[in-house]
């Protein structure tokens, strides 16, 4: 039986204030087996507390350490000199000292979600069928962007880090890209679907290349919103799916997704190329779970970001999906799910902390549930936003399945 793999999901401020040694000897005592550090990670804030209560602000697209352009190809978007640090001496001292204490360390990237790139390059950014740019979304089919993507695996897999999980690295929807956003009128998941549906050059150059007229698709989305943008929307109350979109637009918008999907599946052949090639892991951060919080089923929802799960599953080493459900039966429901559709090594992450779990028990609980399943390598959410009991409850519900 392989080695369970346990990790712990981190920022690197704990280890701007943390002697990393310190850090991995505990995690270590805690029965994890290893960290995923986010060295590419998007805006935020949050309320950290490793060290002592403090709000931090996380800049946009921001590098954890000093890029090395020699790993990007020719014109490729490069990361901007204000978007990384000066120097490696943080990360070098993290992978130091997880090899002295016989832990993992696995570089956890945010690809596409990224305003820091956007902003400096709009024509890379995800376009919608009325012209507005998303600056927050890189576009998947745009070559520079899968170039600045490629590149950055390089750089880190040239580090010895163990692994590469991925997030972000697909198309996404309407909301969620900035700190305020504003949308004063209601919208249908179906209107917003296509509200955000990528139109850029390069998606169109894509789809034609494959015998579609995405021109002709484009302006046919924009005339479908009309009646939303000046009147109401025709469409509240009413599913989102597939066949629907097809009926409202027709048989070219299927082609269309699939072109999409197509192009999200040969960038994660590309990366796991460079994976395989360092004997790094490559596991897909499956935010599917989140489209519906309520579906034990998020598989069938992967469609709305671009994800081909059986060509991803075909390219990846492991899934790795968001189970952020606070009862046991619902992560079982969602474990059940990955198993019986996609099959092959299936991870998963928990949450030890509010809204998902609210006691020891219940976290033992999910643990216990997922490793009945056969699901033994869980990954826990945000080592940096813990307090000292959230760690122990971690400990105790590895203990149960050690």
């Amino acid at each position: 039986m392989p080695a369970r793999l346990n990790n712990a999901f981190t920022f690197p401020y704990t280890f701007f204030r943390q002697d990393a040694t310190e850090v991995f000897r505990e995690l270590k005592s805690a029965h994890l087996t290893g960290i995923n550090l986010a060295l590419n990670y998007h805006g935020s804030r949050d309320f950290l507390l490793r060290q002592g209560p403090q709000l931090e602000y996380l800049a946009d697209g921001f590098h954890y350490y000093l890029p090395d352009s020699t790993k990007y190809e020719s014109d490729s978007i490069l990361p901007h000199g204000k978007d990384h640090l000066v120097d490696n001496k943080v990360l070098d001292g993290v992978l130091a000292a997880a090899s002295a204490e016989g832990m993992k360390v696995n570089a956890w990237c945010v690809f596409a979600h990224n305003s820091a790139v956007g902003i400096q390059e709009p024509s890379a950014t995800v376009t919608n069928a009325l012209g507005n740019h998303f600056l927050s979304e890189l576009c998947p089919s745009n070559l520079r962007v899968q170039r600045y993507f490629k590149g950055m695996v390089k750089d880190l897999l040239s580090r010895g880090v163990n692994g590469i999980a991925a997030e972000s690295l697909h198309f996404h929807g309407a909301r969620h890209g900035e700190h305020h956003e504003r949308f004063f009128m209601e919208l249908s998941p179906t209107t917003e679907f296509l509200f955000a549906l990528c139109f850029c050059p390069s998606c169109i150059a894509k789809f034609e290349q494959r015998g579609g007229d995405g021109n002709r698709l484009k302006a046919k989305v924009a005339l479908a919103l009309k009646p939303f943008l000046e009147d109401n929307d025709p469409w509240l109350g009413k599913a989102l799916s597939q066949l629907f979109l097809v009926e409202l637009i027709g048989t070219e918008l299927f082609d269309y997704l699939v072109s999409r999907e197509r192009t999200v599946s040969e960038l994660y052949a590309d990366i796991s190329k460079l994976t395989r090639a360092s004997g790094a892991k490559f596991s897909y951060v499956d935010q599917s779970t989140l489209l519906d919080m309520e579906s034990a089923k998020p598989l069938g929802l992967s469609w709305q970001v671009g994800i081909d799960n059986k060509a991803v599953r075909a390219q990846i080493d492991a899934f790795l999906p968001l189970m952020y459900r606070k009862l046991a039966d619902d992560i079982a429901g969602i474990a059940h799910n990955y198993k019986n559709e996609i099959g092959g090594e299936i991870d998963a992450i928990l949450r030890p902390t509010y809204p998902d779990s609210e006691s020891s028990e219940n976290l033992i609980e999910k643990v216990e549930t997922l490793s009945a399943l056969g699901i033994s390598n869980i990954d826990f959410y945000l080592l940096d936003t813990w307090r000292p009991r959230d760690l122990q409850r971690v400990a105790a519900a590895l203990e149960r399945i050690a």
